[in-house]
């Protein structure tokens, strides 16, 4: 792989829970003060050492067999902060649904000693679960926090009683992050060190520990959800501080800046969420970017650090986690994979689905490992496998924290649990085969089927007969059950579906001696479902047993539907009737300072008469052309159950993704819309120009600026509808306030969206919720809906089969009832 130099300038520094995790290392050797140097303790965020990393305590031995045993166990209330414990005290944040809290436990018993009330409580939002995320620090006899608003405090660790108190954003001017502020603090001597993402030259800065007095800041980095570590570099002490454009040392005393790096990054799966791992004496591993990750070489010349580029990897990406090194070779999570990596090469040596999406630690050579989940395991780090020696079901809810070590025992919690977990030697353990997430009766035909294959001499024999009896793949059984196949060369496979949720994979179980792999999943009888499946963890294709394809924004999918669902009609190419044309027009805008080009739909008499038309409003028009199928919707409808009208397809501008439907760009496209677009078209066609006339439809993330656009300027379209509208927190809020602050409009409105719309399957948001609660807000402000819910996913290929609904809605032909 190719190398390049890089130099590294002195004396200048440019300038989660995403639920998400921010984790640090050092480089060289971490430079130790005395709450540091104590196996028996984990006082802060990463542990002892920056690292995760604890050895030689003896309690996990190679070769050995052992059992976890949950010593305690108390509720807790929602929050990414993970454990700190220091001298029989286990210390942690959370919400309890009304306040953010830090709490102590007795370590050894898990009897609450007290409690300290940070702030009325920070409210999940696009994704993120309600509560603190940063992780306190205990250092001698005190316990320093950080909660989600800005709070820095110093408490008694005994009593919990407030030492000081100071404010990131209203005292020192810090950026707030996207969800809250997540850093963890450092202490070195007697400066208390945080990055606070200033605005005015203070994006990290030192105060006095005691007093909580600002000592000193500087730089102007942004700060999203790193935390500062204290380390040695070629025998100079300093504080390493990474953001999201910059890594530098600091000394800690003074502030001063000793060395700035650009790593060149971005994103949430990077450097947001990045924090470097030692690797050897002077290398770094940096997961910069979601698409992958770097090994740098630094070394000190002159006095001046030079960073040298040893290698690039995409096998370390998408994902929150930082890898944990040892003894050569790195451990974390690729996407949702388990994945150990050669930091000679930076190639992948083994990746492993289970035990699942998670978070790292790293005790005496084995990995502990917390899942989002709520399971807990031990496995042996090693370069040959994934080799599992003890497993936990210990949570019933979602864990987004690592574990801590300490006294011996592992310290873990969820959203609404912490625990101690001691583990246990014992003589011998039977471990049990993970199955696949199939949830199915005994009374199935499949079933019985792959039983009969389980336990047959001749498998292949059984399993061609078995393909051979069924003319159509995937496999319907009854009118609820569907059974996915891949038959084939293949190490893993899984599957990806509407069903199965975002950015999640099931994976699909495997006879045994076999390269048979199934997944069988309920659906309800009029359910239409879009796939794909994953081979060997990488490799997306759709069924090779199935014809049925569709496109989508995002490639082909393949797609199966149940016995009720009803093809639809509308969109099959018409014959034997007169069509309407697709007009072309140029359409530039003065506000946007852009041209895109418009097609317009218009009915097959519109040229042969005089006749004034009312006007469809279509967003996202090109994918609405060619994936929804939408000029044959409307032939198809017209003059049967739509009475004639226009149609304009509105296009976005290239390269600007989502933006101008619901991002930086939506006020400026809005206004576009409504002030110059919807005039251009009434005065080059015969358009029937009053609101009650005009409808305004969207679908996806295109369905929020519909109705954006209807409640931002009131007055302009009498019909609007969305189909899977994207309502995150953001946007369901921000919609819901428009819709309050303006006068009930004359309104007829559209909404449906999918039950398996997209949603997170361990993250806390929900495109399904957040359509059912807007349905519901405006059925409570008194406005009429039609649509509901539907059981399909997000897609244009769920989208354009009810798009004869939204039409024939707004549109009904005269006269038909």
């Amino acid at each position: 792989m190719e190398k390049f130099l890089l130099n590294v300038r002195l004396n200048k520094f440019s300038g989660i829970c995403l639920s998400v995790l921010i984790w640090s290392f050092g480089l060289g050797k971490p430079a130790l003060s005395d709450d540091s140097d104590n196996r028996n303790n984990w006082p802060r965020w990463r542990g002892n050492n920056f690292d995760g990393i604890v050895s030689g305590t003896g309690v996990i031995k190679s070769g050995e067999n052992y059992r976890l045993k949950i010593v305690w166990k108390k509720p807790l209330g929602s929050g990414c902060s993970s454990v700190s414990v220091a001298d029989d005290r286990a210390v942690t944040m959370f919400s309890d649904g009304t306040f953010d809290d830090v709490i102590a436990f007795d370590a050894q018993s898990g009897v609450e000693i007290w409690r300290f009330k940070i702030d009325s409580t920070y409210k999940g939002h696009d994704g993120s679960y309600g509560g603190p995320i940063s992780t306190p620090l205990i250092s001698g006899n005190k316990v320093y926090g950080i909660g989600p608003k800005g709070q820095l405090f110093a408490l008694d660790v005994k009593t919990g009683k407030e030492i000081w108190s100071s404010h990131l954003e209203n005292d020192h001017d810090a950026r707030v992050p996207f969800y809250g502020f997540a850093t963890s603090p450092v202490v070195d001597s007697d400066v208390l060190i945080v990055e606070t993402g200033g605005k005015n030259e203070n994006a990290i800065a030192g105060f006095d520990k005691d007093t909580g007095e600002r000592l000193w800041a500087t730089g102007t980095d942004i700060i999203s959800y790193q935390s500062p570590i204290r380390l040695n570099i070629h025998g100079q002490n300093q504080v390493l501080c990474v953001g999201d454009r910059y890594l530098c040392g600091l000394e800690p005393k003074s502030g001063r800046m000793l060395w700035e790096y650009s790593h060149k990054g971005g994103g949430n799966y990077g450097s947001k969420s990045m924090n470097p791992v030692i690797v050897g004496d002077n290398r770094l591993f940096l997961k910069h970017s979601g698409r992958g990750a770097i090994l740098v070489e630094i070394n000190k010349k002159d006095d001046e650090f030079i960073a040298e580029e040893v290698w690039t990897t995409r096998n370390i990406r998408m994902t929150y986690d930082i890898p944990i090194y040892f003894d050569g070779y790195l451990y974390g999570y690729s996407n949702r994979f388990l994945t150990c990596l050669d930091v000679k090469t930076g190639e992948s040596v083994w990746k492993s689905r289970q035990p699942g999406d998670g978070f790292l630690i790293l005790v005496d050579g084995h990995l502990v490992i917390v899942t989002k989940k709520g399971t807990l395991h031990i496995a042996k780090a090693g370069p040959q496998a994934y080799y599992e020696i003890a497993d936990l079901k210990l949570f019933d809810k979602v864990a987004w924290t690592p574990a801590s070590f300490a006294n011996g025992k592992i310290y873990a919690r969820s959203h609404s649990e912490i625990a101690c977990i001691d583990i246990v030697k014992i003589a011998q353990v039977a471990r049990a085969e993970t199955e696949a997430e199939v949830v199915v009766s005994s009374n199935s035909e499949f079933v019985k089927f792959v039983k009969k294959l389980n336990s047959a001499q001749n498998k292949n024999v059984l399993i061609d007969e078995f393909m051979n009896s069924h003319e159509q793949f995937p496999v319907i059984e009854g009118d609820s059950l569907v059974h996915l196949i891949y038959l084939g060369d293949a190490n893993d496979m899984a599957l990806v579906s509407d069903v199965t949720a975002s950015r999640h994979e099931a994976p699909m179980k495997r006879v045994a001696e076999t390269n048979f792999f199934y997944y069988s999943v309920s659906l309800e009888p009029d359910a239409r479902m879009n796939y794909r499946f994953v081979r060997n963890f990488e490799e997306n294709i759709t069924d090779p047993l199935n014809s049925r394809k569709v496109a989508s924004i995002s490639g082909e999918s393949s797609w199966v539907s149940m016995p009720n669902w009803e093809e639809p009609k509308h969109l099959v190419e018409p014959e034997g009737m007169k069509r309407g044309r697709i007009d072309t027009l140029q359409f530039e805008s003065k506000l946007s300072k852009n041209t895109r080009r418009l097609d317009v739909y218009l009915p097959a008499d519109y040229d042969e008469s005089e006749t004034r038309y009312p006007v469809a409003y279509v967003h996202w028009g090109v994918f609405a052309q060619k994936l929804g199928k939408m000029q044959n919707t409307v032939d198809n409808l017209i003059g049967r159950s739509v009475s004639p009208v226009i149609v304009v397809f509105i296009p976005r501008i290239p390269r600007s993704g989502m933006r101008e439907f619901m991002f930086d760009l939506r006020e400026e496209y809005a206004q576009m819309f409504v002030e110059e677009l919807v005039p251009f078209v009434d005065k080059n066609y015969r358009t029937m120009a009053s609101p009650r006339s005009r409808a305004n439809i969207g679908m996806g993330y295109a369905g929020f600026m519909s109705f954006y656009s209807t409640f931002q300027y009131p007055g302009n379209f009498g019909k609007v509808s969305g189909q899977s509208t994207f309502l995150d927190t953001a946007q369901e809020e921000e919609l819901k306030s428009l819709v309050s602050d303006s006068e009930n409009l004359p309104l007829q409105i559209y909404l449906d969206w999918g039950k398996y719309d997209m949603r997170g399957h361990y993250e806390a948001w929900s495109l399904v919720d957040g359509n059912r609660s807007f349905a519901t807000f405006l059925k409570e402000r008194g406005y009429m809906l039609t649509g509901g819910e539907v059981n399909d996913g997000f897609s244009w290929a769920s989208w354009r089969n009810r798009t004869n609904k939204v039409l024939e809605t707004f549109f009904p032909l005269e006269g038909l009832d």
